[in-house]
């Protein structure tokens, strides 16, 4: 399943335009990872040589886009400004399940582009691809990554700790057969809630 490639990879939603990540992200990546504030949920916030380093893996990576490892630039789409990163990370061939993450940056945050582009990357995949079931992993403490995966459908899974020092870690899922959203691109729906990451 490593060779599985996801054809609408960029994509636009109303607000949005979605794309792989290429080499003048750099700003953005470092912006993100390197941001203590945006890293708060997910662990330490790596040095500027980290980034770097990480960031030219990355973009290398995403010249033969797959399901595995695909990062996507989130822009707006009016003004072309970088919001964020979304994308997919590691599968279980087995259960033929998928993880999904996102991260915004603080001014793209509490204006529904997290469950916009959320909801039309999952759209894209189940149409796209042979996996049943999406996953998202966030920290026990991000109330607002909670709020948003209920309001696409997902529900909680056994809850996981990480390593001793971090924080817990929970796991929620949504499969194909129970994906209700009707209609993925719309830009706003009900809920106006933002996460910072998931994965």
């Amino acid at each position: 399943m490593d060779g599985i490639a996801l054809p609408a990879f960029e994509f636009e939603t109303a607000r949005l335009l979605v794309r792989p990540l290429q080499a003048g992200d750099e700003a953005l990546f470092h912006g993100l990872y390197t941001d203590p504030e945006t890293m708060r949920f997910i662990g330490k916030p790596l040095s500027a040589e980290q980034a770097s380093s990480r960031f030219r893996k990355i973009a290398a990576q995403q010249r033969k886009p797959s399901l595995k490892g695909c990062f996507l630039a989130m822009l707006d789409k009016a003004t072309l400004q970088p919001l964020g990163i979304c994308g997919t990370s590691h599968y279980d061939v087995a259960a033929r399940r998928l993880e999904v993450g996102l991260v915004l940056r603080r001014e793209a945050r509490a204006q529904g582009f997290a469950r916009e582009a959320l909801a039309a990357l999952m759209e894209r995949i189940f149409a796209a691809s042979p996996f049943n079931e999406i996953e998202v992993k966030f920290s026990a403490e991000n109330r607002a990554a909670e709020h948003l995966v209920v309001s696409l459908g997902f529900t909680s899974c056994v809850d996981a700790a990480r390593e001793a020092g971090l924080l817990s870690e929970r796991r929620w899922s949504v499969c194909r057969s129970s994906w209700y959203v009707t209609n993925t691109t719309n830009a706003q729906g009900k809920h106006h809630v933002e996460c910072h990451r998931f994965a």
